[in-house]
């Protein structure tokens, strides 16, 4: 594989909670080089630099002139603006989900990757996690041939009224925000195009009220061929701890079986010392480290021309669609044609 010099730019949460760790083992691997960091507070920037052994910039632009590849982890809002711009620089992107925070700013960057031959790759998690593309290959292989799935994520959002994930104009809300990884799933699991959409919001904790924003959302998808697709998502999960434990639920329901999976909705290990302690066994809230590392490792290999990508971003577009038209629903009380 060729070495691709890779720059990041954002170097907050999800830098810190996944792609950083990813991204040291798959240098340490020498499968890429990463080159330097870049972040509007200098000093996470330096931090994460010195985490990676690289250089913290105090440009993007001086970044984006080192590198083969722009890894995009910033806040949704801004997704468009920076991938166009290193697109434009002849840079591949990688950008978090959701790829945009409007499907018009999506159909840009993606009109963008396609003029310059350049990919432009959504960090869709959820296809590289193990559970998921475990329970993809019973279906295969057990030929359930699935005609309605039902996909829930919650958890507690622990951030105050002001941090970003709480303002639709920068988010999404968690229509969008979590909701795509939902709308995603349904579609790969259904393997079938979106039709129509009905969903209902509601605004429980204090900070989606404040915001005027929804913080748990229920849609009702139908698909193609008559198949149907249920998601739910939420960060009003009450859980006495600050994160808690984010929870999923999937239920595959097909013409020759059914599948199942619900895990514990706490962790099996508690420890009891000045207080109450119910430790995580991954620093992460929705999915596992190595997942991320996969879908990395999958993304440079694509771009070194070795793999073809198995998420691409027209997948995440129709994922950001869905969700769009489903906040529109809950906002309307009108089913919405995708």
């Amino acid at each position: 594989m060729t070495l691709l010099k890779v720059g990041v730019v954002g170097c907050g949460n999800i830098f810190n909670l996944a792609h950083r760790d990813a991204l040291k083992v798959l240098q340490r691997e020498g499968l890429i080089d990463v080159v330097g960091c870049f972040d509007l507070v200098r000093e996470r920037a330096e931090e994460g630099a010195r985490a990676l052994n690289a250089r913290a910039f105090e440009g993007l632009d001086e970044l984006i002139g080192e590198v083969d590849v722009v890894e995009i982890l910033t806040p949704t809002h801004t997704h468009a603006e920076l991938a166009v711009k290193a697109l434009k620089a002849g840079r591949h992107v990688i950008v978090e989900k959701p790829i945009a925070l409007t499907v018009e700013e999506g159909e840009r960057m993606i009109g963008e990757a396609m003029k310059r031959g350049l990919h432009l790759l959504v960090g869709h998690v959820r296809r590289f996690d193990k559970r998921w593309m475990s329970m993809k290959d019973v279906i295969r292989k057990r030929n359930i041939l699935p005609t309605h799935v039902r996909k829930v994520e919650v958890q507690n959002l622990p951030f105050p009224a002001d941090y970003w994930y709480w303002d639709e104009r920068k988010s999404g809300g968690v229509a969008l925000d979590l909701g795509v990884h939902v709308t995603d799933f349904l579609r790969w699991f259904l393997d079938a195009e979106p039709v129509r959409v009905y969903a209902v919001g509601k605004a429980i904790k204090e900070e989606a009220r404040r915001n005027g924003t929804f913080d748990h959302f229920v849609m009702m998808i139908e698909f193609e061929g008559g198949k149907t697709g249920i998601g739910e998502v939420s960060w009003a999960y009450p859980y006495p701890s600050r994160y808690g434990v984010f929870y999923h639920h999937v239920d595959v329901i097909g013409r020759n079986g059914r599948i199942r999976y619900t895990p514990l909705d706490t962790p099996v290990v508690g420890v009891a010392k000045a207080s109450f302690e119910m430790p995580r066994f991954s620093p992460l809230l929705s999915t596992f480290p190595d997942a991320f590392e996969r879908e990395l490792e999958h993304f440079f290999r694509v771009i070194a021309g070795e793999e073809e990508a198995v998420v691409t971003a027209e997948d995440a577009l129709i994922a950001l669609r869905i969700a769009e038209k489903a906040r529109e629903s809950a906002r309307t009380g009108e089913v919405v044609e995708v």
